[in-house]
């Protein structure tokens, strides 16, 4: 008695992780946390070394740790990819508040005198402005900055004048004028300016001598 051949067995589909019914393999949906924590992390390390702007550094550097920190446990749950690019946000964000707070400690701690030019010289300030003047007559002197002058009068006298003043940073048009109280005398003056002990202007007159100089 005839019998029917045998049915051919289907062909064996893969399954487990990472393979669907029909053969085709999962991907992870990209990880757009991990990528925002990693760009606001370098930016926040960044700027944490910018005088002024550092203070953005701080919520900079928080947000970045929270997406990172996001990112991560989204990929530890499988959810989403770039493991290397979270745990590297994360530590630019760490590193960002450490800078960040650093430079607040130094700031408020150990970086000396404040800003401005400061006249007469403050203790601790990084630079000296020395402003010196010759008038064997006498003379009036106003000395300082284009924007913050001071006015003393100096005595007949062979003995050099001496106004000083001191900054930490910045750019300022420093001046010197110093001119005789008696136009009917002819009184030779000279006039020099000094920054950290280098003689950076210089001038000679009459019954007037005017020296300027920047610090930038």
């Amino acid at each position: 008695m005839p019998t029917d051949p045998p049915l051919p067995h289907p062909q064996a589909t893969r399954y487990g992780p990472g393979f669907a019914t029909h053969g085709t393999r999962h991907k992870k949906p990209k990880n757009g946390l991990v990528i925002a924590g990693f760009l606001v992390g370098l930016v926040a390390l960044g700027v944490a070394f910018v005088p002024i702007a550092g203070v953005a550094a701080w919520p900079l550097a928080v947000t970045g740790l929270v997406l990172s920190v996001i990112g991560l446990t989204k990929i530890k749950k499988g959810e989403a990819d770039k493991k290397g690019m979270g745990i590297a946000g994360l530590a630019l964000s760490i590193a960002g508040l450490l800078a960040a707070s650093g430079l607040l400690v130094y700031t408020n701690f150990f970086a000396t005198g404040r800003s401005g030019l400061h006249i007469p010289a403050a203790a601790g300030d990084k630079n000296t402005v020395e402003f010196v003047v010759s008038a064997s007559g006498g003379a009036t002197v106003r000395f300082g900055s284009l924007n913050d002058q001071r006015s003393e009068t100096t005595p007949a006298s062979t003995d050099e004048w001496r106004g000083t003043a001191s900054f930490n940073s910045g750019d300022y048009l420093l001046t010197v004028t110093a001119d005789t109280r008696n136009a009917s005398v002819s009184n030779q003056i000279s006039c020099t300016i000094r920054v950290n002990g280098q003689k950076v202007a210089e001038n000679k007159g009459q019954t007037i001598a005017l020296c300027t100089a920047s610090t930038g």
